[in-house]
């Protein structure tokens, strides 16, 4: 399907592509994933979103990059322990990896990644005006 705003997608469990972003000093291909059914195009809400991450992509990146590192920072006791390491390292990707951005029909998205230290993964959730890092929950109670 061709959607006038995200282009080409393919269905795959929700409408999804690949593409080359540059995220917390990274450059990378990530999967872009729409939240909707097969017979559903991506609304007005998460093509707005989808605009507006990569209008202003470098102070997303800044500030979700931030929001991450305080939440680790937050829960460090729980992270050396669990990756028996002294400390948080400054670069986040030896324990994070981006596995894709999700776009939900209320407007808002989330950064999905991998965690050394948590089977379920770690969220960025980027809401129209506000952002908050935690465990994946945060982006499954938003909805």
């Amino acid at each position: 399907m061709k959607d006038k705003v995200f282009g080409e997608l393919i269905y795959d469990g929700g409408w999804a592509k690949e593409e080359m972003l540059s995220l917390w000093g990274k450059t990378d291909n990530i999967k872009i994933i729409v939240s909707a059914y097969e017979d559903e195009k991506p609304n007005e809400e998460q093509q707005d979103a989808y605009k507006r991450l990569k209008s202003d992509l470098n102070e997303i990146s800044k500030l979700s990059l931030k929001k991450l590192k305080k939440y680790m920072t937050d829960i460090e006791d729980d992270i050396t322990v669990y990756c028996n390491i002294s400390s948080i390292p400054e670069d986040v990707f030896e324990l994070v990896t981006i596995d894709n951005i999700l776009f939900m029909e209320s407007g808002s998205f989330a950064i999905i990644c991998d965690a050394k230290w948590d089977s379920h993964g770690v969220a960025v959730l980027c809401k129209e005006f506000e952002v908050e890092a935690g465990p994946q929950d945060i982006v499954w109670l938003e909805g």
